[in-house]
């Protein structure tokens, strides 16, 4: 049997049917983002983030009018995100999900950083893009914090955000994951080691679907900041340019699910 969503409620937002030609996810893309330093390691502003912390954006690659739907967990399907340590949450301003994120205390702040989920917003007013695709003036400044510029993480953040400014963007909306759960996400850093959000039975979604800036139809999903060795295993649904949905799993599919290697991070 073919699982296409968490629940009743969800299938009043997509029309479940299926389509032959299954090929509307190109690629996921781990981004590094941003490698923290001491300077960094020393704010007061958005709680304790160790040096040689790493943030990661994650990236979903479709083709042209294809939208992402969903990232789920169903039965024989979990979805899991984990570090061997723990993520970092900004105490201050940060959020659970991307576009609740102020954006007017961006600017030289730990905020920048927040782990949180995603349908394509970096932050209220902001949609995010590739720093490779940026074209636009930074909002971090230079001399200040997150000013490191560690060449694994490509172009630096003062000279590209990976922000597009535009207004609205699109919302996240949860379902069947439970206050204890998505607190991961939210404001509080955990102090042990070892944190697993992980579930069979829901999911964050975009109502009426999430389409990247022209000319790269590319999503972000999520960012993930820790100083641990980050992994993931996700399930996503998109929808098709004729109305159509695809499902594509990190293991075991079933029917018409399409196995797709990159949903398991890292590649085993």
């Amino acid at each position: 049997m073919r699982i296409l969503f968490i629940t009743s409620f969800l299938l009043s937002f997509f029309t479940p049917t299926y389509s032959q030609t299954l090929h509307g996810l190109e690629k996921i893309i781990v981004e590094k983002y941003y490698v923290s330093d001491s300077a960094d390691a020393k704010s007061k502003s958005g709680g304790y983030l160790p040096a040689g912390s790493v943030s990661y954006r994650i990236f979903v690659d479709l083709l042209p009018a294809y939208r992402f739907q969903a990232a789920y967990g169903v039965p024989g399907h979990s979805m899991q995100i984990a570090t061997t340590t723990s993520f970092f949450n900004a105490e201050d301003f940060g959020t659970t999900v991307a576009n609740n994120l102020s954006s007017d205390k961006l600017n030289n702040s730990l905020l920048l950083l927040d782990s949180r989920l995603s349908v394509g917003a970096a932050a209220e007013n902001y949609f995010a893009i590739l720093k490779s695709d940026d074209t636009t003036k930074s909002l971090v400044s230079n001399g200040g914090l997150l000013s490191n510029e560690d060449s694994s993480a490509g172009i630096p953040l003062v000279l590209r955000d990976g922000m597009f400014p535009t207004s609205p963007v699109s919302v996240v909306t949860v379902f069947g994951l439970d206050s204890n759960l998505i607190s991961i996400f939210g404001k509080t850093n955990h102090i042990g080691k070892g944190q697993v959000f992980s579930t069979d039975n829901g999911s964050w979604a975009s109502f009426g679907g999430s389409v990247g800036v022209h000319p790269m139809n590319r999503v972000l999903i999520a960012q993930l900041t820790t100083d641990g060795e980050l992994s993931f295993k996700l399930n996503i649904q998109i929808g098709t340019p004729d109305g159509k949905v695809e499902n594509y799993v990190a293991e075991n599919p079933i029917g018409n699910e399409i196995l797709f290697q990159g949903l398991t991070f890292p590649l085993r």
